[in-house]
């Protein structure tokens, strides 16, 4: 995938249409100010004795603002300049910024392997290409075209709070997996192997909490959060089991109605969207902003 390829031009145009967010603002770069980020910078692709041209991949590329590619990031490696800006904003706010770019949590743990190694960086490849993969089916093959605009939209707001609670039950349980309820992990698992018969790449991604909450859906997520060994670590945040409860049920209902192509009725609308409204407010600052 050469630059200025049809496939690299396509590829590129859908991570800026989709909003990729500057790792420094969190706003998507204007079109005059972007610039064609290696993610694993290029000298060091140089200096790798066989990585030959993969480092110009489009899989290693990704639009940033000028600021950020020259003055921040510079000509430094993921695992020097990730971690700074997990400590300036937090885990979940740079998970949340990178996923606009379709760096998966696991791309996420690969680059910052400390050392990174040319198996790093293929493995890196690996996973962002199966992510753009998937991002390109629901983007371009179910872009939900029968919906209106302003639906459309409200899905990827809810799409954005499923992001960030999974983000938030990892980082609140530590990774820690033993303390899912085990019928989550039951369906984890079955989702996963049926995955695995389709793509043996993804066979690693049940080993870690962080993998295992991308194979459970909406409602699972909620039994994780308030779970007898899980509800102590969000209470401060939630607050009351029951309303909770009550806001999962509103966006769920919305969510099911809008994925699976069901007339929406306005009571249904109102109710998902202060949900969603309710879920922005309360999550961690930056993980699940509107628009």
């Amino acid at each position: 995938m050469k630059r200025g390829s049809s496939v690299y031009n396509g590829i590129f145009n859908l991570l800026v249409l989709r909003g990729a967010q500057d790792w420094m603002t969190g706003h998507a770069p204007q079109y005059d100010d972007l610039d064609d980020h290696h993610i694993v910078p290029k000298d060091w692709g140089k200096s790798q004795t066989g990585l030959g041209n993969r480092i110009d991949t489009i899989l290693n590329r990704t639009p940033l603002s000028s600021d950020t590619n020259r003055n921040v990031i510079k000509n430094r490696l993921p695992n020097k300049y990730l971690p700074e800006l997990i400590s300036k904003y937090g885990e979940i706010t740079v998970r949340n910024m990178l996923s606009s770019h379709f760096i998966s949590p696991a791309a996420l743990k690969i680059l910052l392997r400390d050392p990174f190694t040319v198996d790093d960086f293929d493995a890196f490849l690996l996973e962002r290409q199966r992510v753009l993969r998937e991002g390109i089916e629901e983007l371009l093959v179910k872009e939900r075209l029968d919906l209106s605009p302003s639906l459309r939209q409200l899905d990827e707001r809810i799409e954005r709070v499923e992001l960030s609670l999974r983000s938030l039950i990892d980082e609140s349980l530590g990774g820690d997996e033993s303390r899912l309820p085990p019928h989550v992990i039951k369906k984890a698992r079955e989702r996963h192997a049926t995955s695995v018969k389709k793509n043996p790449a993804v066979a690693e991604r049940l080993d870690t909490l962080s993998g295992k909450l991308e194979y459970c859906d909406l409602r699972e997520l909620e039994d994780i959060v308030l779970s007898k060994t899980a509800w102590g670590d969000f209470a401060p945040r939630f607050s009351s089991k029951e309303t909770l409860a009550a806001k999962f049920g509103q966006l769920a209902e919305l969510r099911n109605g809008l994925r699976h192509s069901r007339t929406v009725d306005e009571v249904t609308r109102m109710e998902g969207e202060a949900a969603v409204l309710w879920f922005e407010q309360l999550l961690p600052a930056g993980s699940a902003a509107g628009n």
